[in-house]
C-alpha cells in the first residue's frame, strides 16, 4: 500500500481558494478536508500508477463534494467550479476526465466508460469512506483503518450531509437525491457525452 499523503499542495491550494463555500461552518469544512484526504489516499491505493494520477485525484478530491455546503444538488456546481480552476491553472485538458470523476463518484455499480481507471478508483474510494470502512473493495482492512484514523471527518458526515438530505427531501420530494444523477450533472456542466 502507498504511503499516506497527509498534505497535498493542490488540495491545500484549492481548499484555501474555495474556503468561502463553508460559510461559517468551520467544523464541517475541517471534516470535508479529512474526507478529501481519506478519499485521495484510498483512490491512490486502488488506481494504477501514472505520472499525473496523484495530481488528478487531488484536484477531483478537493472539488468532488465542494458545493455540498450550499445544496445537495451539488455535482454540476462542483464540476463547474473545478472547470474554472482547471482553466485558470492551465489544466483544461483534464476537464472531461475530472468531471467524470465527480459526476460518477456516487455510482452504485462499477464504472466502465471513458477514463475508467481513475473514475472507478475514485468511486470505490468514496464508497470506502462513506461506508465507514465497512465496504473496502480491494483494500486491506489495516490500511483502511490507518487512513480513517489519520483524518477526522467530524461533522461533515454526521451533521452536514444528513441535514442537507433532510432539507432536500422536504423541499424537493420528487427529486430527493440529485447527487446521484451523474448524466444530469454532466449535461448541466457542459460535459454531456464525456462518458463515451
Amino acid at each position: 500500500m502507498p504511503e499516506l499523503i497527509r498534505e497535498h499542495g493542490l488540495v491545500e491550494q484549492i481548499l484555501a481558494e474555495h474556503h468561502d463555500r463553508a460559510g461559517e461552518d468551520e467544523a464541517g469544512w475541517s471534516g470535508y478536508r479529512g474526507h478529501v484526504y481519506r478519499v485521495l489516499n484510498f483512490a491512490r491505493a486502488i488506481a494504477p500508477d501514472s505520472a499525473e494520477r496523484d495530481d488528478k485525484l487531488a484536484i477531483a478530491g478537493a472539488f468532488h463534494d465542494l458545493e455540498a455546503f450550499r445544496s445537495l444538488d451539488y455535482l454540476a456546481p462542483s464540476i463547474r467550479a473545478q472547470d474554472a480552476w482547471l482553466a485558470k491553472t492551465g489544466r483544461a485538458a483534464w476537464s472531461d476526465e475530472l468531471a467524470l470523476i465527480i459526476a460518477e463518484h456516487h455510482r452504485v455499480t462499477p464504472y466502465r466508460g471513458a477514463h475508467a481507471p481513475l473514475v472507478e478508483a475514485f468511486r470505490r474510494a468514496d464508497l470506502v469512506d462513506v461506508s465507514q470502512g465497512l465496504i473496502h473493495p480491494g483494500l486491506p482492512r489495516a490500511y483502511v483503518k490507518a487512513v480513517r484514523g489519520a483524518f477526522d471527518v467530524g461533522p461533515f458526515f454526521t451533521r452536514l450531509v444528513p441535514l442537507a438530505l433532510a432539507k432536500r427531501v422536504v423541499r424537493h420530494p420528487l427529486d430527493p437525491l440529485p447527487h446521484m444523477r451523474a448524466r444530469r450533472a454532466l449535461a448541466r456542466s457542459d460535459h454531456g457525452g464525456a462518458d463515451g
